[in-house]
């Protein structure tokens, strides 16, 4: 007889060492934080040896933990590797992600394709709105991605999705950007204002060099997929990331008018989850696919 201690004890243990959280723990066993420490508790009563200190607010691993959560997880993975041929149906990862409307629908939503079609998918439930939600009450949320300002909370993990390009764009027909040289040559209510862009009218013309003009401002919107979509029907010039337009970009119906300067360059998106879920393996593995699908600004 093998003389291993309750197999639920050890994955208990693996997962709370390798994450450095009894909170991530639970997450990835789905069972409670409390039946985390318990596990781990039987554990070491068993081996008669301290694994953790515990801290008010945190855990950590003692030198003996550390080292038997080396040898644990490398055993763990050589078991997963040996049992996987015969595991066609494998665990089936869910995320919960709460969006910005138009990243949602301009960049994310085509995107999900890739991601569904790897093995061992991870199946993402995607809710959106413009309102960013509380993470650290709302534990059914597993990530938040915010547009214009990242979510400033403690025990809030923020990470930006890159630089974006910010840019004036219009349909072909409505401007000539081989003619756009200066100011004059905007005509009067043609600029479409994105109410919610960190990055306004007034940010461009400081950029420019040249004085914002009253009499250009246009029509207004409060997401940016409007604002593409009102520039592509020939209602005027946004001013938006060439990220959320490129579809327009690449079909033609929306151009870059060119003679300025460089284009504004800023972090827009942000990707923001619970610091207790830090390693967590879908929020790792969601955050490994998301960053392989942007590229450098």
């Amino acid at each position: 007889m093998r003389r291993i201690p309750n197999f639920a004890s050890i994955r208990a243990f693996e997962a709370a060492a390798r994450l450095e959280s009894f909170a991530a723990a639970s997450d990835e066993l789905h069972i409670s934080p409390s039946a985390v420490s318990h596990q781990i508790r039987n554990l070491e009563a068993v081996l008669n040896v301290e694994l953790f200190v515990r801290h008010p607010r945190s855990v950590e691993l003692t030198v003996k933990g550390r080292a038997l959560a080396r040898r644990l997880t490398k055993a763990l993975d050589g078991l997963e590797e040996s049992l996987s041929p015969w595991m066609p149906n494998a665990e089936q990862l869910g995320l919960s992600v709460h969006c910005a409307p138009s990243f949602a629908a301009k960049w994310l939503s085509p995107r999900l394709g890739r991601l569904m079609s790897e093995p061992n998918p991870l199946y993402i439930h995607l809710t959106s709105s413009a309102i960013a939600p509380e993470l650290t009450r709302h534990e059914e949320i597993d990530v938040a991605i915010t547009y214009g300002a990242p979510i400033d909370r403690i025990g809030v993990t923020v990470e930006p999705l890159g630089t974006e390009l910010i840019v004036p764009m219009s349909s072909p027909q409505f401007f000539n950007a081989t003619q756009m040289q200066n100011v004059d040559t905007l005509k009067p209510g043609s600029l479409i204002d994105s109410q919610l862009s960190p990055v306004r009218w007034s940010d461009w013309f400081e950029h420019e060099g040249v004085p914002h003009r009253a009499n250009l401002r246009g029509l207004s919107f409060d997401r940016a997929a409007l604002v593409l979509s009102a520039a592509a029907d020939g209602l005027g010039i946004a001013l938006e990331s060439t990220r959320l337009a490129e579809t327009e970009l690449s079909n033609g119906t929306l151009i870059i008018l060119e003679g300025w300067k460089p284009p504004l360059k800023q972090e827009m998106h942000f990707l923001c989850y619970r610091t207790a879920m830090k390693g967590s393996r879908k929020i790792e593995r969601f955050k490994e696919w998301i960053m392989k699908q942007i590229p450098a600004a």
